[in-house]
């Protein structure tokens, strides 16, 4: 995953619902979200995860935050692959936001 440097992400701009969300399935934390090159989700299915965190296709389980998967689809003519895509930089804001909270918190 690419890495983005937190002087540059107004987490403001984040919806509030993606600014409030933290994991909550059984054995998973912030950090463990937070590991370079972590998939969103291990089940693909987290509990409450907002809309706009959604990154894997639930038809091919193409995960379009690191481009891993067998994709089923035209990604420049697949709806539900363009709605994704579009969701990968405020995924990757949020997961940017959690590892400053955690570093916050270490400090």
């Amino acid at each position: 995953m690419a890495d983005i440097q937190s002087s540059h992400i107004d987490y403001n701009a984040l919806p509030q619902n993606v600014r409030d969300f933290r994991p909550r399935c059984p054995g998973c934390t912030p950090e463990k979200a937070t590991i370079e090159g972590a998939r969103p989700c291990s089940y693909y299915d987290c509990p409450g995860l907002p809309a706009e965190l959604h990154v894997t296709c639930n038809l091919c389980m193409y995960d379009f935050s690191v481009h891993d998967g067998q994709p089923e689809c035209d990604h420049n003519t697949c709806e539900t692959a363009l709605r994704l895509q579009a969701n990968v930089e405020t995924y990757r804001a949020w997961v940017r936001l959690l590892k400053d909270e955690s570093a916050a918190q270490g400090a």
